[in-house]
Protein backbone atom coordinates (compact mmCIF):
# COMPACT_ATOMS: atom_id res chain seq x y z
CA UNK A 1 0.00 0.00 0.00
CA UNK A 2 2.87 2.63 0.66
CA UNK A 3 3.81 2.56 -2.95
CA UNK A 4 0.49 3.07 -4.11
CA UNK A 5 0.07 5.92 -1.78
CA UNK A 6 3.19 7.26 -2.78
CA UNK A 7 2.03 6.74 -6.49
CA UNK A 8 -1.79 7.88 -6.50
CA UNK A 9 -1.75 10.31 -3.10
CA UNK A 10 -3.86 8.92 -0.31
CA UNK A 11 -6.81 7.14 -1.09
CA UNK A 12 -10.04 8.41 -1.17
CA UNK A 13 -12.30 8.00 1.61
CA UNK A 14 -16.16 7.86 0.43
CA UNK A 15 -18.57 9.04 3.45
CA UNK A 16 -22.33 8.45 3.06
CA UNK A 17 -22.94 11.53 4.64
CA UNK A 18 -26.88 12.05 6.00
CA UNK A 19 -26.53 12.73 9.46
CA UNK A 20 -25.36 16.25 10.57
CA UNK A 21 -25.34 16.18 14.15
CA UNK A 22 -25.06 19.20 16.88
CA UNK A 23 -23.92 18.57 20.47
CA UNK A 24 -24.18 21.90 22.27
CA UNK A 25 -22.11 21.25 26.07
CA UNK A 26 -22.49 25.34 26.42
CA UNK A 27 -25.47 25.25 29.37
CA UNK A 28 -27.28 27.16 25.92
CA UNK A 29 -24.36 30.07 25.54
CA UNK A 30 -24.02 28.81 22.02
CA UNK A 31 -27.65 27.94 20.89
CA UNK A 32 -27.64 30.85 19.09
CA UNK A 33 -24.28 29.87 16.74
CA UNK A 34 -25.63 25.96 16.87
CA UNK A 35 -29.12 27.48 15.23
CA UNK A 36 -26.93 29.49 12.54
CA UNK A 37 -24.84 26.98 11.93
CA UNK A 38 -27.48 24.21 11.08
CA UNK A 39 -29.38 27.13 9.19
CA UNK A 40 -25.98 27.17 7.15
CA UNK A 41 -25.26 23.28 6.98
CA UNK A 42 -28.66 21.55 7.06
CA UNK A 43 -29.33 21.83 3.32
CA UNK A 44 -26.89 19.15 2.65
CA UNK A 45 -28.17 16.77 5.09
CA UNK A 46 -30.99 14.51 5.30
CA UNK A 47 -31.00 14.15 9.18
CA UNK A 48 -30.43 16.29 11.94
CA UNK A 49 -29.60 15.73 14.88
CA UNK A 50 -29.22 17.62 18.28
CA UNK A 51 -28.17 16.96 22.22
CA UNK A 52 -26.69 17.96 24.89
CA UNK A 53 -25.56 15.22 26.34
CA UNK A 54 -24.58 11.98 24.74
CA UNK A 55 -22.93 12.47 20.86
CA UNK A 56 -25.35 11.94 18.04
CA UNK A 57 -23.91 9.40 15.90
CA UNK A 58 -23.64 11.22 12.62
CA UNK A 59 -20.91 12.02 9.71
CA UNK A 60 -20.43 15.85 10.46
CA UNK A 61 -20.57 16.51 14.21
CA UNK A 62 -20.67 20.30 15.19
CA UNK A 63 -19.42 20.26 19.05
CA UNK A 64 -19.92 23.89 21.27
CA UNK A 65 -17.90 23.36 23.92
CA UNK A 66 -15.61 24.97 26.33
CA UNK A 67 -12.28 23.37 26.80
CA UNK A 68 -9.80 23.90 29.46
CA UNK A 69 -6.18 24.34 29.73
CA UNK A 70 -6.11 20.66 30.77
CA UNK A 71 -8.33 19.34 28.04
CA UNK A 72 -11.33 18.44 29.40
CA UNK A 73 -14.97 19.28 28.30
CA UNK A 74 -16.93 22.10 30.23
CA UNK A 75 -20.47 19.78 31.35
CA UNK A 76 -19.27 17.00 29.93
CA UNK A 77 -17.95 13.51 31.05
CA UNK A 78 -16.63 12.53 27.81
CA UNK A 79 -13.15 14.06 26.55
CA UNK A 80 -12.45 15.03 23.06
CA UNK A 81 -12.22 11.50 21.52
CA UNK A 82 -14.70 9.47 23.61
CA UNK A 83 -16.92 12.12 21.54
CA UNK A 84 -15.82 11.03 18.62
CA UNK A 85 -15.96 7.73 19.03
CA UNK A 86 -19.21 7.81 20.85
CA UNK A 87 -20.39 10.14 17.48
CA UNK A 88 -18.86 7.91 14.95
CA UNK A 89 -18.01 10.86 12.83
CA UNK A 90 -15.29 11.21 10.22
CA UNK A 91 -15.36 14.76 9.87
CA UNK A 92 -15.57 16.59 13.53
CA UNK A 93 -15.78 20.73 13.91
CA UNK A 94 -15.57 22.08 17.92
CA UNK A 95 -17.81 25.37 16.13
CA UNK A 96 -16.85 27.27 19.64
CA UNK A 97 -13.53 29.30 19.77
CA UNK A 98 -11.18 27.83 22.09
CA UNK A 99 -7.28 28.43 22.82
CA UNK A 100 -4.75 26.46 20.76
CA UNK A 101 -3.22 25.26 23.65
CA UNK A 102 -6.52 23.91 25.31
CA UNK A 103 -6.98 21.88 21.46
CA UNK A 104 -4.02 20.61 21.91
CA UNK A 105 -4.34 18.89 25.17
CA UNK A 106 -7.75 17.21 24.11
CA UNK A 107 -6.59 16.40 20.89
CA UNK A 108 -3.67 14.23 22.32
CA UNK A 109 -5.52 13.03 25.18
CA UNK A 110 -6.66 9.43 24.14
CA UNK A 111 -5.53 9.26 20.96
CA UNK A 112 -6.35 6.09 20.60
CA UNK A 113 -9.89 6.10 20.89
CA UNK A 114 -10.94 7.89 17.96
CA UNK A 115 -9.16 9.58 14.92
CA UNK A 116 -11.53 12.38 12.78
CA UNK A 117 -10.70 15.07 10.62
CA UNK A 118 -10.96 17.25 13.56
CA UNK A 119 -10.99 21.34 13.08
CA UNK A 120 -10.49 23.26 15.82
CA UNK A 121 -11.95 26.60 15.96
CA UNK A 122 -9.66 30.06 17.10
CA UNK A 123 -11.74 32.34 15.89
CA UNK A 124 -15.33 31.99 13.78
CA UNK A 125 -15.17 35.20 12.33
CA UNK A 126 -18.82 36.31 12.67
CA UNK A 127 -20.38 35.12 9.58
CA UNK A 128 -17.25 33.62 7.75
CA UNK A 129 -18.05 30.77 9.67
CA UNK A 130 -20.87 29.49 8.35
CA UNK A 131 -20.03 30.56 4.99
CA UNK A 132 -16.68 28.94 4.72
CA UNK A 133 -18.27 25.62 6.11
CA UNK A 134 -21.05 25.59 3.19
CA UNK A 135 -18.69 26.15 0.20
CA UNK A 136 -16.38 23.37 2.02
CA UNK A 137 -19.12 20.71 2.54
CA UNK A 138 -20.90 21.75 -0.63
CA UNK A 139 -17.50 21.13 -2.64
CA UNK A 140 -17.05 17.96 -0.55
CA UNK A 141 -20.85 16.59 -1.57
CA UNK A 142 -19.47 17.15 -5.32
CA UNK A 143 -16.56 14.93 -4.93
CA UNK A 144 -13.91 16.85 -3.58
CA UNK A 145 -11.87 15.72 -1.04
CA UNK A 146 -12.13 17.76 2.30
CA UNK A 147 -8.22 18.47 2.75
CA UNK A 148 -8.81 19.96 -1.52
CA UNK A 149 -11.25 21.76 -0.77
CA UNK A 150 -9.70 23.20 2.22
CA UNK A 151 -7.01 24.45 0.77
CA UNK A 152 -8.52 25.69 -2.43
CA UNK A 153 -10.82 28.44 0.04
CA UNK A 154 -8.16 29.03 2.09
CA UNK A 155 -4.59 28.57 0.55
CA UNK A 156 -1.79 27.71 2.61
CA UNK A 157 0.69 30.29 2.08
CA UNK A 158 2.60 32.06 4.74
CA UNK A 159 1.23 34.96 5.95
CA UNK A 160 -1.82 34.91 4.15
CA UNK A 161 -4.67 36.74 5.68
CA UNK A 162 -8.25 34.45 4.75
CA UNK A 163 -10.94 37.53 5.94
CA UNK A 164 -13.61 35.43 4.21
CA UNK A 165 -12.77 31.76 6.69
CA UNK A 166 -12.26 31.40 10.50
CA UNK A 167 -9.18 30.68 11.91
CA UNK A 168 -9.01 26.94 12.28
CA UNK A 169 -6.32 23.91 13.07
CA UNK A 170 -7.44 21.13 10.94
CA UNK A 171 -5.96 18.04 12.27
CA UNK A 172 -6.41 15.88 8.91
CA UNK A 173 -6.09 12.49 10.34
CA UNK A 174 -8.14 10.06 7.82
CA UNK A 175 -7.37 12.20 4.94
CA UNK A 176 -9.36 12.47 1.64
CA UNK A 177 -12.88 12.49 3.08
CA UNK A 178 -15.29 12.83 0.76
CA UNK A 179 -19.47 13.41 1.38
CA UNK A 180 -21.72 11.58 -1.46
Amino acid sequence: MGLLVRLFGTPRIQVRAHTLGLLDFSGGRASALAAADRTALEQFFSEVKEAVREPPPCQLLLLYCTIGPDGTISNSRLGLREIIRDAGAPVVIVATPNSGESYTVAANKNKRYARANLVMTLDRKGDAFGSFWRRLIGDMKAGTPMPVAWVKLAPQVPGAEHTDCPEAIFACELGQVVFA
